[in-house]
């Protein structure tokens, strides 16, 4: 008995100076994370481009994932942003009261200031301490549930892969997992008590108990308001990997040629529709390289289907990937005799390689044009339709 009395106090002991000394790793975790997490959102923006080109996922699930993932991400920056921050004004304060140990001395004050009741630096530094510490836990409740689910998520979609599946099917089995999870959370007491007793539901009841039920959830839903920004910013650029839709009407009036051109993009970012070397074309031919996405061309006999079913897109039937594009050179349609199958480009991605006559084109600026028939896949009560895209992609070049 006396053993486990001292253990335990040795334990007290060792958590006391723990907590004492928490702010050391705090600051280096919190370094060390932040220089992670602002790299991390471009890589899984380049790994779902990846999965959606090569590997025929869908830009639904492929945008669910990066947006949840997104969420979280943004969720520790603002914490770990916060924390750094708040640490810093410790810092200072800590060094205050070190450099000023008897604190105000209102003698020297002026007149009117030496009857307001000031507060010693301790208690600022106390309340920081208590606030850097508490701010640190934080992000567990929130982001470690979405995590979760995120991860679920991600093992659905690759059933889905793998056995060539419809993702309206996954969506709802998705969909119907989770509500089913959140009621069983509240009807069933084996399931709230393995919720209730995780890491996430733990550090959940501790704020909520401390600082109120009402203004922890409200804290939660307006910290996801404030992550909205970042998560805006993390897929800006992203719906231009929708092969269904055509470009937004911004970029199709004001192309930007890093879109479209080697020469501008240093970075070795995939292009997402099509792509030439450089703006400037000196000799007889333009080498134009047409993105291959594996679903599109996996969508081949729906298209045909459907395009004899359909008495308002006038399209030839559908051979083979290059098929589905038409080419305007300054608004004439052009035949290339023979496109093959390359990997090109900084990052080595798929595409389908033509050469565009321009020998007989007078020097000066002009446009090549790309319109696209595409198979929206089914999903829920929509979709299984063709849409011919007219403002699919476009850029301007210049003839020497």
């Amino acid at each position: 008995m006396e053993d486990s009395e001292i253990k335990k106090q040795q334990d007290m002991t060792w958590l006391e100076h723990l907590q004492k000394n928490s702010w050391e790793p705090e600051v280096i975790i919190s370094g060390i994370s932040l220089a992670f997490l602002f790299v991390i959102p471009s890589r899984l923006f380049d790994f779902s481009v990846i999965l959606i080109q090569d590997y025929g996922l869908e830009q639904i699930p492929a945008s669910l994932v990066l947006v949840y993932f997104s969420v979280i991400i943004s969720v520790f920056k603002i914490f770990l942003v916060t924390h750094l921050l708040m640490r810093f004004v410790w810092a200072g304060m800590l060094g205050i009261t070190y450099a000023f140990p008897d604190g105000i001395v209102k003698e020297k004050l002026f007149k009117m200031s030496q009857s307001v009741d000031y507060y010693p630096p301790q208690y600022y530094l106390l309340k920081l301490e208590r606030w850097c510490s508490m701010l640190y836990g934080a992000p567990i409740a929130v982001a470690i549930p979405i995590f979760s689910f995120t991860l679920y998520l991600i093992a659905l979609i690759g059933i889905y892969l793998v056995f060539n599946l419809d993702f309206d099917v996954v969506y709802v089995v998705f969909m119907v997992t989770v509500i089913g999870f959140s009621i069983a959370t509240l009807v069933w007491s084996k399931t709230k008590a393995m919720v209730g007793k995780s890491m996430s539901g733990t550090v959940g009841a501790i704020y909520q108990s401390n600082l109120g039920k009402w203004f922890f959830v409200s804290f939660s839903l307006g910290l996801l308001v404030l992550a909205m920004p970042f998560i805006v910013q993390d897929l800006s650029g992203f719906s231009a990997y929708y092969t269904s839709i055509d470009i937004d009407s911004s970029d199709y009036e004001w192309p930007d040629d890093r879109a479209y051109f080697e020469e501008y993009n240093p970075d070795g970012k995939r292009f997402a529709r099509m792509w030439t070397p450089s703006k400037m074309v000196s000799g007889d031919v333009l080498n134009l390289y047409l993105v291959r996405y594996e679903r599109e061309e996996n969508s081949i006999p729906q298209m045909n289907e459907l395009l004899l079913e359909s008495d308002t897109i006038a399209w030839e039937k559908v051979e083979s990937l290059a098929d589905q594009y038409r080419i305007y050179l300054n608004d004439s349609l052009l035949n290339a005799e023979k496109w093959v199958k390359v990997r090109a480009g900084l990052a080595g991605q798929k595409a389908l390689l033509g050469q565009i006559p321009t020998g007989h084109l007078s020097p000066g600026i002009h446009e090549i044009r790309l319109e696209k028939l595409t198979y929206v896949p089914p999903f829920l009560t929509w979709g299984n339709q063709l849409r011919h895209r007219k403002k699919w992609a476009r850029f301007e070049f210049v003839k020497e």
